[in-house]
């Protein structure tokens, strides 16, 4: 297969330029949010601390106002100091940071002793609600002072709560009060945090500007490289499927055919990408565990014995011990374990029947047989298409999945007028197309498939053609 081809280098330039502007992209809108939300989050606290401030030097005049019926041992005082909560001033609940719409005074058993709403404030109703249903969570023997947001209405407030001590240091009462933000704070605060966002994007995208011919450049190299390697795998893979059918049959044609019959009968299925860049990797190397049967064996004319028959079925296990050290092969361990299995359970290396058999096993197994009846070997003559055909179907519910076998007859005519009469220079023409068509066409195939940190503990243990679902 030719390296940098035209095709490689046109397909993945543009994926880069996706790849990296995603990047950029989701790189920028998470600077941004961060960005915003830490400056809105600081201006809060610091609105907050201000509003904190306010009202504590609020609360202790109001303290000290009221400070002879906090003295009182019985509290039953409750009069006076609502009395003393009316008296304050309406100017004393607003500021330009909004304004305190509802206060009220708590024995140290919670029971109300006196409480006012600021009249004229907006969403009193939904006010009412709130302060019926919460209350401010004091804890702690130590409790002074402490603050919460909530949202009533839809609008921020500050949920306060303090502690009043009477003159001898006891605890005497609690009071919470309610503060409705103004909008010119809410507005302060998302124009800030916008602010902030808008600077950062316009650092990120200074930089960008700055970085990307650089950054393109590099990842252009890059790419180029990962094309020629990933090139330069996939004719490994090929020549030495094609070594090891050529070894079988005095040719090199089966692999190539084969592999191609299995990628339209997997499109034909609807198979995804990935799951065919196994199967193109598990056709190629099918049969590469015969490179570990001998000669006698593998090129006897006549019908083989029990004992090498026996032995002519340990090429699916060669064939996995080939690959499973390679990671980027494993997943070509299905075909490779899973191609003699039988729909019926009679086949090997594990005795797999129905689903328990690899998908793409299945559906290998009957373009694997298909291929071989319909091809000349040295110990057999070439059957004719009816007659391959005829037989597939005699063996479909026992040998083959009988929807994938469905699936197949219905487009085996077309294959067999296609592909069976070519020569081998056509044959790697058209396997070339299909491998760069679901390898090298796009940057993020080419990564697809790559083991990851770790994936390769104890994978040589891992099996993949035993008891693995299909379909």
């Amino acid at each position: 297969m030719a390296t940098g081809t035209p095709h490689t280098r046109r397909s993945t330039t543009p994926s880069l330029h996706r790849l990296l502007i995603r990047r950029l992209v989701g790189m920028t809108l998470a600077i941004c949010t961060l960005v915003g939300g830490a400056v809105y989050v600081n201006e809060a606290s610091r609105y907050d601390d201000l509003v904190l401030l306010g009202t504590l030097q609020a609360a202790e005049d109001f303290r000290q106002l009221i400070l002879t019926h906090l003295d009182k041992p019985e509290l039953d005082e409750a009069g006076e100091i609502q009395a003393a909560l009316d008296a304050i001033p309406k100017r004393a609940e607003i500021d330009e940071l909004g304004r305190t719409v509802y206060v009220r005074i708590l024995d140290p058993n919670f029971n109300l002793l006196a409480q006012r709403y600021a009249p004229g404030s907006p969403q009193m109703e939904e006010v009412g609600r709130y302060v019926a249903e919460h209350r401010y969570p004091f804890t702690g023997g130590d409790f002074r002072a402490g603050r919460e947001l909530v949202s009533i209405g839809g609008r921020p407030y500050l949920h306060l709560g303090m502690a009043f001590n009477n003159s001898s240091g006891q605890r005497a009462v609690y009071a919470e009060s309610l503060y409705a933000i103004s909008d010119k704070v809410l507005q302060e605060l998302a124009q800030g945090a916008l602010r902030s966002a808008g600077l950062a994007v316009l650092v990120v995208l200074a930089t960008t500007l700055l970085l990307y011919p650089v950054i393109i450049r590099l990842l252009r190299r890059v790419t180029r490289l990962s094309a020629y390697l990933q090139d330069a795998n996939l004719e490994t893979l090929s020549v030495l499927g094609g070594a090891i059918a050529k070894r079988d049959s005095d040719t090199d044609q089966h692999n190539y055919r084969v592999t191609l019959y299995a990628v339209r009968l997997a499109e034909a299925l609807g198979l995804g990408a990935r799951a065919i860049r196994s199967l193109i990797k598990g056709a190629l190397l099918h049969d590469v565990g015969k490179i570990g049967i001998r000669d006698a064996i593998l090129l006897k004319p006549g019908k083989l014995t029990e004992v090498e028959f026996a032995e002519m079925r340990t090429h699916v296990r060669h064939g996995w011990d080939i690959v499973a050290p390679a990671g980027w092969l494993r997943d070509a361990g299905e075909v490779i374990l899973g191609h003699h299995e039988r729909w019926d359970g009679a086949g090997y290396d594990s005795g797999l029947s129905g689903g328990r058999i690899p998908l793409n096993a299945r559906l290998f197994a009957i373009v694997d047989v298909f291929d071989a009846l319909t091809s000349r070997r040295p110990y057999k003559v070439a059957m004719s298409f009816a007659d391959s055909l005829a037989m597939l179907r005699r063996d479909r519910g026992t040998h083959f999945d009988p929807e994938l076998l469905d699936v197949f007859t219905s487009i085996a005519q077309e294959l067999y007028d296609s592909l069976a009469g070519c020569e081998a220079p056509a044959l790697r023409a058209q396997l070339r197309v299909v491998l760069q068509t679901y390898f090298t066409r796009d940057i993020d195939d080419m990564a697809e498939g790559m083991p990851t940190e770790g994936a390769e503990e104890g994978a040589e243990e891992e099996n993949p053609g035993r008891g693995a679902a299909g379909g």
